[in-house]
């Protein structure tokens, strides 16, 4: 009898405890957003939210012809600040909008040049918010009008943003990926300034819009990144174009593929594919002047020959290595006076400064993008062929081309 209590009084006990799905929220209770975008407007805010129409997914067959339908629908908001801005949008749709599903965060350039730090405050205290969706900044445009462009090549466009982000970080290397995690610790750590990837709208945004972008083989208007923009902190204060995106990368060790291309002796290119990129980057100050030695060694192998080489020589190989060598110095070197003109420490070479020497480093903190602009950055590449295709000597010159 004794024991059965004991059972029963443990089993009370534990029923206690449990709350149950007290916080539960139906499906046919919510609208499920995949992007936000963000603008200034005036003294306040816009938000834009690309929300799913769920039964337009489940029905569409995302072929071409006159019936596709857009399977999102974008609504926006104004308001004195980000918070109330959110909870305006309640005003235009009629369930609770849940945001735990966004892939990608566009800010308007306007926004962007104002400073994104409240903006960003405002979105990292949402619970609901996950960090691991991108961020870009619409280029010469405010991100409602680039979160109204359909796109053809799938049905939730930010899906195509984000897969596309991803697509050219590895293998192109002209631009780069950053969630809200880490553009809020390149804001606040001493010695680096963020940098966001740079979306541009290809055509006229009303048309992007429409059906006709949809059913287009041709597509008149897409969204394209198109290199890196700058931050002095938290504003906005340049760009990087795709070539000197690839630099960036290269600093910041974010290349995983590219490709190289090298001028042949006699006229014509050769391209080669970078298969392996590591990085090594130490700071030092010698008689109180800071200075960044930066080693690249990569690997590749050869991937086009558009000229007369004989790739079985030896010779012909460590030439076309010393021109991978001198082009990818040129892109790094390209990618740091353009950071340096705008005086952002992009690649955390001030971070490199206070870990070799953290004495001199609190002399030089106050004023380092002053310091950054003059910096000395020594750059050495060291590049290793690795395969020539399974074609050694090229049928072109058979062809007289």
């Amino acid at each position: 009898m004794l024991k059965r209590l004991c059972q029963g009084l443990t089993l009370w006990a534990a029923l206690i405890c449990l709350t149950g799905c007290w916080n539960r929220r139906e499906l046919n209770e919510l609208s499920i957003a995949s992007a936000y975008g963000l603008d200034k407007i005036g003294t306040g805010y816009q938000i834009s939210v690309q929300l799913i129409n769920g039964d337009e997914v489940a029905t569409n067959k995302g072929g071409g012809g006159g019936n596709r339908m857009p399977v999102v629908t974008q609504v926006l908001a104004h308001g004195n600040s980000i918070f109330e801005s959110v909870r305006q949008l309640s005003t235009s749709t009629p369930r609770k909008i849940y945001s735990s599903h966004i892939q990608m965060l566009v800010i308007g350039e306007t926004l962007a040049r104002d400073g994104i730090a409240k903006v960003l405050d405002a979105l990292s205290r949402d619970h609901e918010m996950r960090t691991d969706f991108y961020i870009a900044v619409a280029k010469d445009a405010t991100a409602a009008d680039v979160l109204k462009v359909l796109s053809p090549l799938e049905k939730i466009p930010s899906h195509k943003l984000f897969a596309s982000l991803e697509s050219v970080q590895n293998a192109w290397g002209g631009s780069t990926k950053v969630d809200l995690h880490q553009l809020i610790y390149d804001l606040v750590s001493k010695g680096k300034d963020p940098v966001l990837a740079a979306l541009r709208i290809t055509g006229d945004p009303e048309v992007g819009q429409s059906k006709r972008n949809l059913n287009s083989v041709n597509p008149p208007v897409l969204l394209q990144y198109d290199g890196l923009a700058v931050f002095n902190k938290d504003r906005l204060v340049g760009w990087l174009n795709q070539e000197e995106s690839k630099g960036y990368n290269y600093i910041t060790g974010g290349i995983k593929s590219t490709i190289v291309p090298v001028p042949c002796p006699e006229g014509g290119q050769l391209g080669i594919e970078l298969i392996r990129t590591d990085k090594s980057l130490k700071g030092k100050v010698t008689g109180g002047q800071p200075q960044v030695n930066l080693h690249i060694d990569t690997e590749g192998n050869v991937g086009e020959v558009e000229c007369h080489l004989d790739l079985s020589e030896p010779e012909t190989i460590r030439l076309l290595e010393r021109g991978a060598e001198d082009k990818i110095k040129e892109t790094v070197q390209a990618a740091v006076k353009k950071a340096q003109k705008y005086k952002a420490d992009i690649f955390g070479f001030g971070d490199a400064i206070h870990r070799a020497d953290p004495k001199a480093w609190r002399q030089l903190e106050p004023d380092w993008n002053q310091h950054f602009g003059e910096l000395t950055v020594q750059v050495t590449v060291d590049m290793n062929i690795r395969r020539t295709g399974s074609v050694v000597e090229s049928f072109l010159g058979q062809l007289g081309k």
